[in-house]
């Protein structure tokens, strides 16, 4: 078994619980629908739910092209190389995991379902409990100098 120290978790986690919520809202709204009825989704809610999905686009191209531009690790299975605080960063300590919640939920205003919404709400406490409390950990023992100024200055999330 690997220390925190060497990887925050086994398998890379957070992308599989984002994946996961996509389809099981996806296999939800399709058998067990929960939605509007189409005559109360507005072209605002359509809207907005797409502006959403955009802004977490670009959320996480920025968060991305964040990792690439301090040539640092990005898996989240394997120990983090740098402790970033610039760019997405310097607003959100996980600007990448905002985007993924962003996302479901985006989804569920454009489509017009609760279940995306109400996935986007699972997902923010899954990958708080599941993946963030053991990042940190896992940042607080690589980076015992620098991270306990950032965690001051920088929310978990916005």
């Amino acid at each position: 078994m690997t220390s925190l120290k060497e990887s925050p978790n086994k398998y890379p986690l957070p992308p599989i619980l984002t994946i996961g919520m996509f389809a099981l809202c996806y296999v939800l709204d399709r058998y067990l629908p929960l939605g509007w009825e189409p005559d109360q989704v507005s072209n605002f809610m359509r809207g907005t739910g797409i502006v959403v999905i955009v802004l977490a686009l670009m959320l996480d191209v920025w968060s991305f092209l964040t990792f690439r531009k301090h040539s640092a690790n990005i898996t989240p299975n394997r120990a983090a190389t740098k402790l970033l605080t610039s760019g997405p960063f310097a607003h959100s300590r996980n600007p990448i995991y905002l985007a993924n919640v962003m996302l479901v939920a985006g989804f569920g205003f454009a489509l017009g379902s609760r279940w995306f919404i109400f996935g986007g709400v699972a997902l923010y406490f899954l990958l708080s409990e599941l993946a963030i409390k053991r990042e940190e950990k896992h940042m607080e023992a690589n980076f015992p100098d620098a991270w306990p100024d950032y965690k001051n200055a920088v929310r978990r999330w916005i």
